[in-house]
């Protein structure tokens, strides 16, 4: 079935749902949903994972749809082809369907519906049981007949009817603009490390907690901007060699704004692997950042894939700001 997802533009909350095709994860969502920005966090189904999406609305104005591709964590869920969109189904007046969505818990729930209205754009449908609420943030949540994805919500229209957009439309759209990727170089191409002498090219696969906002990823590590976040248990951020290859690794230096709007680091944990997957882990470091915010950690040209840094502790507060991790 295709993955469901919580989409969150720094204000407000709504709902998507991610497919992958050419060898990148999207996601569909009302423009609305969106919010005007051009970056959001996406949250999973439990066990609830997040990751950072570059946002575009290249569709007409009138419609209420945009389109992001996902990087990080999230990937590893995306795994509905974009085919899968592309259904036969055409209920009309009286069909029943059940709508699919996330709970802020990230559980899923299933509520069965009944289409009011068919029309060549949109449909409307009516929840069934008389005891659930559209409540704020379904909007981007699909009907379903069976597995098949039939709408997206784009509005309610009371607290137990919305509107969709018919899955033909969302596919005829997004089948055309996929198919002209070219048109998402920058949204496709991994910011790129701040230029060091020496510098060896990682990513940012994903970190254990969420950004303060969406502009605030973990991605801003390895590019411009920062990362900020609430340390409510310990924050593991996984960095790989760039391409999948294993590279000499003989340091790393993490900085954070001394006196910037968030606190600093306190406790570091670096590891390391050589594996694929990155488990069988080796510790090459322990200690502190000094209140500088510069931590400049020395290896013996180990060999690595992966490197996870660890965030245990905070120096003074629970919201935590980092700048850059390099590697050399």
């Amino acid at each position: 079935m295709a993955e469901s997802v919580t989409i969150d533009n720094g204000t407000e909350r709504g709902q998507g749902l991610i497919f992958r095709d050419g060898g990148l994860c999207y996601v569909i969502m009302p423009r609305h949903v969106a919010g005007g920005q051009r970056r959001v966090t996406l949250y999973s189904a439990a066990p609830v994972v997040h990751s950072s999406a570059t946002v575009e609305t290249p569709f007409w104005p009138g419609m209420d749809m945009a389109i992001g591709v996902a990087r990080g964590a999230i990937e590893k869920r995306c795994t509905t082809p974009l085919s899968a969109l592309n259904t036969e189904i055409q209920p009309e007046t009286g069909a029943r369907l059940q709508l699919m969505r996330l709970r802020p818990s990230g559980e899923p729930e299933r509520l069965d519906m009944i289409v009011t209205k068919s029309d060549y754009l949109t449909l409307d449908a009516r929840l069934t049981d008389g005891r659930s609420e559209l409540f704020k943030g379904t909007s981007g949540a699909f009907l379903f007949d069976a597995e098949r994805p039939v709408g997206m919500v784009t509005e309610a229209l009371s607290a137990t009817e919305a509107r969709f957009i018919r899955i033909e439309e969302i596919y005829q759209n997004v089948a055309r603009r996929v198919a002209r990727r070219a048109g998402y170089a920058e949204a496709q191409t991994p910011a790129t490390a701040r230029p060091e002498p020496n510098a060896l090219p990682f990513e940012v696969i994903g970190a254990t907690l969420p950004p303060a906002a969406p502009q605030f990823a973990e991605e801003n590590l390895t590019g411009p901007g920062s990362y900020v976040f609430t340390l409510t248990r310990p924050n593991r951020i996984a960095f790989r060699a760039a391409e999948g290859k294993v590279v000499t690794l003989s340091g790393l230096r993490l900085t954070a704004e001394a006196e910037g709007p968030a606190g600093l680091p306190r406790d570091i944990q670096i590891d390391v692997s050589t594996a694929p997957d990155g488990a069988r882990t080796r510790n090459v470091f322990s200690g502190q950042m000094p209140p500088d915010g510069v931590l400049d950690v020395a290896i013996s040209g180990t060999r690595v894939l992966w490197v996870f840094v660890t965030i245990r502790s905070g120096w003074d507060r629970p919201e935590i700001g980092m700048d850059a991790v390099s590697f050399r």
